[in-house]
């Protein structure tokens, strides 16, 4: 899995490409080197994303929950249907906040 970050209206856009399975998922580590650069509202853009398994849904928690203690929060942009399927049956929804756009997920940081 590859991630391209970007900033926009002070929020960092992470677009991950490829798959978030096995060993290949890096999301956590590089979501925690954010918090301590002082990024706390990250979207994580998901449109690119073609395998997913347990192990992503493992790093998707763990980069929450490593925002949340650092009062930061993390929006979801992009999941595929898969994906998005994936959060509803698990009962994540309330967890995890999701868009159908990036735009969209960068104005519910002003909400």
């Amino acid at each position: 899995m590859r991630i391209k970050e970007k900033q926009k209206n002070g929020v960092t856009i992470l677009t991950l490409k490829g798959d978030m399975i096995h060993d290949k998922v890096n999301l956590h580590p590089y979501i925690k080197n954010l918090i301590e650069e002082g990024k706390k509202q990250i979207v994580v853009d998901m449109g690119h994303i073609k395998w997913f398994s347990s192990t992503g849904l493992g790093a998707l928690m763990a980069s929450y929950t490593s925002l949340k203690n650092a009062e930061g929060e993390m929006k979801i942009a992009r999941p595929s249907r898969k994906i998005y399927s994936l959060i509803y049956q698990m009962e994540l929804r309330e967890v995890f906040d999701t868009y159908d756009s990036v735009d969209e997920a960068i104005e519910a940081f002003d909400k």
